[in-house]
Order: C-alpha cells, then sequence, then structure tokens
C-alpha cells in the first residue's frame, strides 16, 4: 500500500527481550512514527527527508514506550494449535476443514482437496509440524490466491501485471505502481468475506494509490460494508498476524 524502503535494522536489548527495530524509508510518510508488530518485532517509518541519524534518536528516547507496548503484545501462536482448534481454510467460496498426519512410508509432502476437506501428509522426520504445515499452506496460498484474486478483477473490470503470495508478517497485501499485487498466505484462513474485501482493497489501489476518500468511495461500490469487514480485518487479523512467523 505504502511505497516505502528498507534502510537498517537496530537490535534493542530490554530485559530479558532483544526487540528488533527495522527502518523504513516511507514515502508517504510526513514524519518519524513507530509501530509494534509484536512482543519482539517494532517498525520504524521516517520521511523521504529523515535521516538515520534523526531515526535512531527517535528510537531511543522512545525506548520505555517500546518496552511497554511490545510487552503488552500477545505471544506468538503456533500454526498446528490454531488449526486443531480452527480447522477451517478457505481456498474458495467453500469452506473446507484441514487435517494432518505424518507417515513413515511418504517420501515427500502431498496434499488431496476434497468438497469439505483438505488432507496433508508429510513425510516422518523430515520436518518439524509447524514448519511442514507453514510450507503447505504457503503452497495452497499460492496456488488459489491467484485465482480468487483473478475472480475478483473479473467482476470490476480490472487485470494487473503480476501477482505475488508470501508470508509477510504484517500486511494482507500490497499493490505497487507496476501492478504488481502482493497477497499473504493467511487470507486463506480469513472468514470468505473478510478475505475477499482484502482482494478488492488491493485492486482498487490499482485505481487510487492511497486511502484517499476516491479510493474508499470505489472500494464501497465493490464492496457495500467495506467499512465493517475493515474492523473485522483488524479484529481477526492481529491473532492470524502472529502464526507462522518462522
Amino acid at each position: 500500500m505504502s511505497k516505502s524502503a528498507f534502510i537498517d535494522k537496530i537490535i534493542l536489548k530490554s530485559e530479558g527481550n532483544n526487540i528488533s527495530c527495522s527502518i523504513f524509508r516511507n514515502q508517504r510518510s510526513r514524519r518519524i512514527s513507530l509501530r509494534v508488530v509484536s512482543r519482539d518485532e517494532v517498525i520504524l517509518n521516517v520521511p523521504p527527508r529523515g535521516s538515520l541519524p534523526e531515526a535512531k534518536n527517535f528510537v531511543a528516547a522512545k525506548m520505555n514506550w517500546i518496552i511497554d507496548k511490545t510487552g503488552e503484545m500477545p505471544a506468538e501462536n503456533e500454526l498446528a494449535e490454531l488449526l486443531k482448534i480452527c480447522p477451517m481454510i478457505w481456498l474458495d467460496r467453500r469452506p473446507r476443514s484441514f487435517r494432518w498426519e505424518f507417515s513413515k512410508s511418504s517420501v515427500r509432502s502431498s496434499c488431496s482437496i476434497g468438497l469439505d476437506e483438505i488432507k496433508a501428509v508429510f513425510p516422518d522426520g523430515k520436518k518439524e509440524e509447524n514448519e511442514a504445515l507453514l510450507s503447505c499452506m504457503i503452497k495452497l496460498g499460492k496456488e488459489y490466491l491467484p485465482l480468487r484474486l483473478q475472480g475478483c478483477a473479473e467482476k470490476v473490470g480490472l487485470s494487473y501485471r503480476h501477482v505475488r503470495v508470501g508470508n509477510q508478517k504484517t500486511r494482507w497485501g500490497s499493490c505497487s505502481s507496476r501492478q504488481v499485487i502482493s497477497l499473504n498466505w493467511r487470507i486463506l484462513l480469513l472468514d470468505y468475506s473478510v478475505g475477499e474485501y482484502v482482494l478488492f482493497h488491493e485492486l482498487a489501489h490499482l485505481k487510487h494509490m492511497n486511502h484517499s476518500s476516491q479510493f474508499w468511495k470505489l472500494l464501497q461500490v465493490w464492496v457495500t460494508d467495506a467499512r465493517m469487514l475493515d474492523r473485522k480485518l483488524s479484529s481477526q487479523g492481529s491473532k492470524l498476524m502472529l502464526i507462522g512467523r518462522n
């Protein structure tokens, strides 16, 4: 969404915890700002003319605030635990339950997709459970999220140059000025309507590379309850973003 470039990363030391601070130069930032991502990570955005020494001084002055806010963040969750509690995956409009097993007779991972269920089989002893599940989820995201995005684009008569699917830590999606849309595999874990909202949100950036009133006006033509779904995304997303961050 916002165009930014990585500048530097510093490690902030606090009692019993090291906090990673990634510094980005954001073309749309008007002032230096901090964003807490997790218990051990914050992001610092600096405006186009901001300097690295100025950014580091800002972080030093905010150290107590950073320690307090990161300490309030929930602990990262394991993907396996989430899928045991809530195994529903949205490859398309039809929800499917996800289950998996490890097999000594399997040489490689496999995934079969039925009408109501997805079953994954992993070779026993090759990968740790959460690592195997994350690899599987990313693979499913790369296969099915581009199809969902294409369907949304066809509904609104738009096209884009390319789509990427990855394991982003903080963003559900982004759209570059070159019409490249990046999506987060975790969209598969969102309720279908919320996931579709994310896809239409990124498509709207093909027309408006900002969050102006024109952007929201267009998005609400496509998704009438866009504002409500945006709030629902914030509610669901805060915990899901802590899943599979290895």
